[in-house]
């Protein structure tokens, strides 16, 4: 595989807080729709339909879970099912920190393709296959990718844009999966993190390409080219 001609990609995730009204969540949805960037949301199943009735062609949703749910099969299997109740198919999720994936088979079981987490837990198995390079990720079983996400900005987020992303995260071929949660940092401060990532992304058309997380799969297969056409958008 030729990395080094492939972009880095960058992937949005953003977190919508339970009880979010569809007032309050348009403004979101709103400012990813005029920029034509591909987001991820990510919420809990209360919140997916109210989500998913106000995003774009460019946008998609994840389930938020707790570490506790995916660390109990029935749990898991509860929340994944009420989720596919109220919006249909769920392909990925999203889970905070180093949970232990001891139900990736359940999972696969259930559709998901895609889990985000904060770390890696210690696996007994390697990778069955193998992440193109600059690619923080893996496949302990077949159909399942795990990509591990990197924290929202520091609060000093324009240095973090300058500085940060100009670094070996954005190297060519690489991948870098950000998670923006407004329940850790707070709305306004997730908010304006977002416009300014947006922003960012947006002004680097060249070498740097924005995807959603339920394009992961599809990129992993084409081992992380640019020659994916519709799956992989380029910033506008």
């Amino acid at each position: 595989m030729r990395s080094s001609a492939a972009p880095a990609t960058v992937v949005i995730c953003c977190g919508v807080p339970a009880g979010t009204s569809p007032a309050a969540v348009a403004p979101w949805t709103n400012l990813a729709a005029r920029s034509r960037m591909p987001i991820t949301w990510v919420c809990g199943r209360d919140v997916l339909p109210t989500v998913l009735a106000g995003v774009a062609d460019e946008q998609d949703v994840a389930l938020d879970l707790d570490a506790a749910h995916v660390a109990c099969r029935p749990a898991l299997r509860r929340e994944i099912a009420a989720a596919r109740e109220r919006v249909g198919d769920i392909a990925s999720i999203v889970v905070s920190g180093t949970p232990c994936l001891d139900h990736r088979s359940l999972l696969v079981e259930q559709g998901i393709q895609t889990v985000a987490v904060g770390g890696f837990e210690h696996a007994t198995r390697s990778s069955r296959r193998p992440p193109p390079a600059g690619w923080q990720c893996r496949s302990i079983v077949w159909g399942l990718w795990e990509v591990r996400t990197v924290p929202r900005p520091p609060r000093r987020a324009m240095a973090w844009m300058l500085a940060g992303f100009a670094g070996p995260r954005l190297a060519p071929g690489s991948l870098t999966v950000v998670h923006i949660d407004p329940v850790v940092i707070g709305e306004r401060q997730a908010r304006g993190e977002l416009e300014r990532l947006i922003a960012w992304v947006g002004r680097r058309p060249v070498g740097v390409r924005a995807a959603r997380l339920g394009d992961l799969p599809g990129l992993l297969h084409a081992g992380g080219q640019p020659e994916t056409g519709s799956v992989l958008r380029r910033a506008a």
